[in-house]
């Protein structure tokens, strides 16, 4: 969604978009994309014992997949930069590193997540080796963009790397002074919207759960796709008016205008700390543009929690005992200053920071001074 910000919606950038196929499903795109596919025989691998294999392979030696017919056309197209993303790592990252090298001109990444997110996939012994390519990676690319201090940090030094944010929806500027408006009803109702893959399914089936058992009055609405509960949970939510499945953007805002608060969920395992620490979830910068208080349960090390308490734009519980939110969404409802006070510094920390139009600077102004260096620029 943050590229299709950057890149779609503003019209600074003529493009062709090589990608794989069924990969921009849902967007109404400017452009026809060129599809890029792994051959068939591969395919065929991938789907047998030997797959641990192949995502190994791809981690390493993926440059091999670069097609003559994306050459081509990218010759043909003439470029000043090829972008791509740099994390999660996978094969197309290394065919776009192969194609800035053949048609000379500078690479740019974006690390949006670390290379084993949300999971190895890979040999369990190669762990190492493909962590040390995905490094090599960051360090040959002309200019990185890491999503986090925390990502930046991860990665270590480079000449060119640059700490650049996801991008959330715009407030426009007649909305940035306008106070929250906070629901007087029987109810406080807890909205979340998101992916629900990996850890945050169950995070939230045990939160309602809890809910249920300690405060009836709460009312949790949730919205998006991927599930990863349980299938007893998924039936209930739904028969209870709780799980409303993936919806546009626009009705998800709207449902946000009737909630009291907005939930950011983040995981606590110890095998997903490294993920937390460097990622930055689009969906805090969207939940901004809500105008409603927010709460981030996470570990104190994951960078939502950082960022939140810098600007104190959160209430933050780093408890991982649903219990333990539980209590917190509780106090909160009933203690309307410090809502009010949570939707201030939320509206501030979106204009210093986090204001969409300044994160697209950033790309402009480091895209811009990359390609003035290039030698014989023509501009």
């Amino acid at each position: 969604m943050t590229f299709y910000r950057h890149f779609c919606e503003r019209n600074d950038f003529l493009l062709q978009v090589h990608t794989l196929k069924n990969s921009v499903n849902g967007f109404a795109l400017p452009y026809q994309p060129i599809p890029i596919y792994l051959p068939g025989f591969w395919q065929r691998l991938k789907n047998t014992r030997l797959n641990k294999l192949t995502e190994t392979f791809e981690r390493l030696y993926g440059s091999v997949f670069l097609s003559k017919l994306s050459i081509s056309r990218a010759r043909a197209f003439s470029p000043d930069v090829v972008f791509t993303v740099g994390g999660s790592f996978d094969w197309t990252s290394l065919a776009a590193k192969r194609l800035a090298d053949i048609i000379n001109v500078p690479l740019i990444a974006s690390f949006n997540d670390w290379f084993d997110y949300p999971w190895f996939t890979g040999l369990p012994k190669t762990k190492k080796l493909i962590e040390r390519n995905f490094k090599k990676f960051y360090q040959t690319s002309d200019l990185a963009l890491c999503t986090s201090d925390g990502m930046k940090d991860a990665l270590g030094v480079h000449p060119n790397a640059h700490v650049w944010y996801p991008s959330g929806a715009e407030v426009k500027d007649n909305e940035v002074s306008a106070e929250s408006v906070l629901v007087n009803s029987a109810h406080f109702t807890v909205l979340f919207g998101g992916s629900l893959g990996e850890w945050y399914g169950p995070m939230l089936e045990s939160l309602v759960l809890t809910a249920l058992q300690k405060n009836p009055d709460l009312r949790f609405r949730i919205f998006g796709s991927l599930q990863t509960w349980s299938r007893d949970f998924d039936v209930f939510a739904k028969e209870r008016g709780i799980y409303f499945g993936s919806v546009p953007f626009g009705e998800l805002k709207k449902n946000a205008e009737k909630a009291d608060l907005l939930l950011l969920p983040m995981g606590f395992h110890p095998e997903t700390a490294h993920v937390e620490r460097t990622s930055f979830k689009t969906k805090f910068l969207d939940y901004l543009s809500f105008k409603k208080p927010i709460l981030v349960w996470g570990p104190k090390y994951c960078s939502a929690v950082r960022v939140a308490r810098e600007f104190d734009s959160a209430e933050i519980v780093t408890d991982p005992s649903p219990h333990a939110c539980i209590e917190v969404i509780n106090k909160l409802s009933l203690d309307c200053a410090r809502r009010k006070q949570l939707s201030k510094n939320a509206m501030k920390m979106y204009q210093d920071r986090f204001n969409p139009a300044k994160i697209h600077q950033v790309l402009l102004n480091q895209m811009s001074e990359l390609i003035s260096k290039r030698p014989q620029h023509v501009s």
